[in-house]
């Protein structure tokens, strides 16, 4: 096992100064809107898109940049010399290329898969060659002999000799893109369900497994570009809340695109299949099946005909959508399942069950499983629900070993060896640091949060406000020279959706610098978590089921009065704030609460008959069986109630929440004579309105509106 020394951090020293280069602002004066919303992060330059090799030896990365449009060298980090060499610039791909990303080692490590904007080659480290092997390819993955590369293209799985000796193939039969997609992932499965990936290699390389979506039933979407002299429309297939699913099988299919066969029809019973996957050294598929009330979730292995349950369970609210279970040699299983209230870690045996392996804390994914040596990698909120751990966990039992001690928000991407991590850490006052970590030994710093910007930002108190519901995690930011006796204004930060907090200990990256940005201008900053947001209680988390807008807004109210017993506080001047479903918390508050003065939407749900149906019928159910649900969380049918200035603004490319429903809100306040909204639209951004100089107006815009009515 490796214990790296004295040298090994000399060297990390400086790969972390002539390689990163992290560097911020440079004092309290330089944190403006300049640097906060520049390409390069005021806390530096880290290394993202970690991706190691199979022997866990090395990693390639980029550095991070603010600017969507930005071309970044792909590097490679030694793990054993620890050293670090640009492996790919841009410029190799042709002038003004995109950044090339690593879409996959190959499995002796000798080679990378490679992609540019859809452009798929491979680059093979010995001599340094790059082989252009095909043109839009999606999903690119390495068969396991290392010969072969399939991807996803117009609605087909497709397979290339990784040498290039041969022309792709299509081995799917009869794919269309936009209408049956055959390995190849539509919008909402990825998004609401978590699945990376529409079809995986049979561990002996001779099949793929893959994802029939039907989408010919489901409703085509236009999306508007208005910037064009003659304006084209884009469609998109979007299944609305209680409206056609796409319809799902998974399927087998040969390498050599023969002996295509159904494996199993969910699109017969309406059901999702959440996820699918070959046990390892078998011909058998593992696939979770969630109807679509998702009141019932079941894991199968399916052997030719043959379907073993593996794991079931049912409830009168709604199912989480699990992982797949790592699978041993000696025919155990570890599991992350919710089976008493929060997920935990589980080892499943046929000679004893099922065994938790973790304690009363949430596992939120298992890393890695170490069988010879009976151990564990999870990431979990660890040690209190607003921290986010790497641990190690015995699978005999016992307490856990918590390899990334320091509190804060630890985000690990483990080797395949189980040996080492790259670890990037925050916490509410600390920008990020990097460290590559051992599993048996100290870590490496890679990049050291930089201390210059730390000491110009200014406090987080953490705070636990009391409920009817039990204490409620909250944050608050102060201005600088903050007076008690005086009286502020508050902009309260929400978001409010099931199990998604915003107050956990981690830094916030460009929203908590606007938020620093916010109280150097005399506003104190504020967020709480409803119990609904919170992850550690089942029961308050379902306090949500068909109550998105009664039940998010109990916290936020909360959090108001709370606020207006503090002496220092003006109850008449508090605002809100929130982007997706924090917008649509933000619209609701200030359509069904008397608390708020001023609220600020960012791309906000208005109405849930306007969003997917996988993530809405989750909680809220089908609208036909519930319609008053549905009704009493509109913020569209409480439109005559504003109460307040609203600021709305959204993407009119907005793919994940449809422009429509901010137009139709503009509607509704227009029918009810509200004048006090405005409403400013991006062209042809998405959701997350990506841009340094959109998001640059975007949040200088929303300053204007605090100053103008808080």
């Amino acid at each position: 096992m490796v214990n790296p020394g004295a040298m090994q951090s000399l060297r990390a020293a400086a790969f972390l100064a002539l390689t990163l280069g992290v560097a911020g602002p440079a004092s309290a004066a330089g944190l403006s809107f300049d640097t906060v919303f520049g390409a390069t992060p005021p806390w530096g330059a880290i290394p993202t898109r970690i991706v190691w090799s199979p022997d866990g030896s090395r990693f390639t990365y980029s550095l991070s940049s603010q600017d969507p449009g930005a071309s970044a060298t792909l590097y490679l980090y030694d793990a054993r010399s620890h050293a670090s060499t640009p492996l790919l610039e841009p410029v190799r791909f042709g002038p003004r290329s995109p950044s090339p990303s690593n879409a996959g080692w190959s499995p002796d490590g000798e080679r990378v898969a490679v992609s540019v904007k859809g452009t798929l080659s491979v680059f093979t480290l010995a001599d340094r060659t790059l082989r252009k092997l095909a043109d839009e390819a999606a999903d690119p993955q390495w068969s396991p002999h290392g010969d072969a590369i399939a991807y996803a293209h117009a609605g087909n799985v497709w397979v290339v000799a990784a040498d290039g000796s041969s022309a792709p193939r299509k081995i799917t039969p009869d794919g269309v893109e936009d209408r049956l997609l055959q390995g190849e992932l539509d919008w909402v499965y990825p998004e609401e369900l978590g699945i990376a990936h529409g079809f995986a290699w049979s561990p002996d390389g001779t099949q793929i497994a893959y994802l029939q979506l039907d989408e010919r039933n489901v409703t085509d979407f236009p999306l508007t570009d208005f910037l064009e002299p003659d304006n084209t429309v884009a469609y998109q297939r979007y299944p609305l809340a209680g409206e056609k699913n796409p319809l799902a099988q998974l399927r087998v299919v040969n390498a050599d695109g023969t002996g295509d066969a159904l494996v199993y029809d969910a699109g017969a019973k309406d059901e999702y299949l959440a996820a699918f996957g070959w046990r390892p050294k078998s011909s058998t598929i593992v696939a979770e099946i969630v109807d679509r009330a998702q009141s019932d979730r079941t894991f199968v292995a399916i052997t030719g005909s043959l379907r073993i349950v593996q794991d079931e369970q049912r409830s009168a609210s709604w199912v989480d959508v699990m992982p797949l279970p790592r699978f041993l040699a000696n025919g155990e299983s570890v599991w992350v399942l919710d089976r008493d209230g929060t997920a935990g870690a589980y080892v499943r045996s046929a000679s004893f069950g099922w065994k938790k392996i973790s304690g009363d804390y949430r596992v939120l994914s298992i890393l890695g499983v170490d069988e010879r040596r009976g151990l564990a990698y999870v990431s979990a909120a660890y040690p209190t629900r607003r921290d986010r751990a790497l641990l190690q966990l015995r699978l005999d039992g016992g307490a856990p070993k918590d390899l990334t001690p320091l509190p804060g928000s630890h985000v690990a991407v483990l080797s395949p060896d189980n040996s080492k991590y790259v670890d990037t850490r925050s916490d509410l006052d600390h920008p990020y640091s990097v460290d590559l970590g051992y599993t048996d030994g100290l870590p490496i710093p890679l990049a050291r949060p930089n201390s210059r910007l730390a000491s110009e930002l200014l406090p987080t108190r953490l705070l636990s406000v009391p409920s009817k519901y039990g204490p409620l995690d909250a944050t608050m930011l102060k201005p600088p020279h903050f007076d008690p006796k005086k009286k502020y204004p508050v902009v309260v930060y929400v978001y409010g959706g099931p199990e998604a907090p915003t107050t956990a200990n981690g830094f916030g990256g460009q929203t908590a610098l606007y938020h620093q940005l916010l109280a150097r201008n005399g506003f104190i900053v504020f967020s709480i978590d409803g119990p609904a947001s919170q992850i550690d209680s089942d029961a308050h988390v379902r306090l949500e089921r068909k109550a998105f807008g009664p039940a998010s807004l109990a916290g936020q109210e909360a959090g108001a009065r709370f606020l207006a017993t503090l002496p220092y506080v003006d109850a008449k001047r508090i605002g809100i704030w929130g982007w997706s479903f924090g917008g649509y918390e933000t619209a609701y508050a200030m359509t069904h609460s008397k608390l708020f003065k001023a609220g600020a939407a960012v791309a906000p749900v208005t109405d849930w008959h306007l969003y997917d149906s996988i993530y809405t019928e989750r909680y809220m159910g089908l609208p036909k069986d519930d319609p008053k649900a549905y009704d009493d969380s509109s913020v569209l049918d409480a439109a005559a109630r504003l109460n307040g200035p609203l600021l709305i603004q959204h993407g009119t490319a907005d793919d994940n929440v449809h422009m429509a429903n901010s137009i139709a809100l503009l509607q509704r306040f227009i029918d009810a004579k509200k004048s006090d909204v405005w409403f400013y639209p991006y062209p042809r951004k998405t959701h997350s309105i990506a841009g340094l100089a959109q998001h640059r107006t975007l949040f200088e815009r929303m300053l204007r509106f605090w100053k103008a009515n808080l």
